[in-house]
């Protein structure tokens, strides 16, 4: 009976350390994406994921079936210390194979921690799907790079 309580509490600490990375990339993973999850059938979707400190990145490249087109989508989290982002925040990502882009939002501040940084499609080359997707982000607080890892 004395083992009980220990169980237990080591069972809570083993499923508290396992969920806190799944967390970073909450709101920004493919199941939070409606056009992903609404679509029947995709003939293909390439995931990659990357963090620091203070961002948490997703890049994601899909085709429906029966498209000639791609799709690619970019996502920003913010996970550094409060305040967040204010002012003009800067942007750059490349892939390997499948070009890249850039942007600036001239007012970071957001009531989210989530930063949308568009889409692209068309018939043009794609990211491999086992390379690296390099992204530099510059904001009020400071600037870093993030490698953003397949998801195979």
């Amino acid at each position: 009976m004395k083992r009980l309580p220990i169980l237990l509490l080591l069972s809570a600490m083993l499923i508290g350390g396992c969920s806190g990375k799944d967390n970073i990339y909450s709101g920004i993973e493919k199941q939070d994406l409606t056009e992903i999850n609404s679509a029947k059938e995709l003939d293909y979707i390439y995931a990659y994921k990357g963090h620091t400190d203070n961002w948490a990145s997703t890049y994601y490249v899909y085709q429906k079936k029966d498209s000639d087109s791609h799709v690619s989508r970019v996502f920003l989290k913010y996970l550094g210390k409060e305040p967040g982002p204010s002012g003009e925040m800067k942007y750059a990502y490349t892939t390997e194979g499948g070009g890249g882009g850039s942007g600036t939002l001239s007012d970071a501040e957001s009531p989210s921690v989530i930063y949308n940084l568009g889409g692209s499609g068309g018939t043009g080359s794609v990211a491999e799907q086992d390379s690296v997707v390099k992204m530099h982000v510059e904001w009020s607080g400071g600037s870093e790079d993030i490698e953003l890892e397949p998801e195979l």
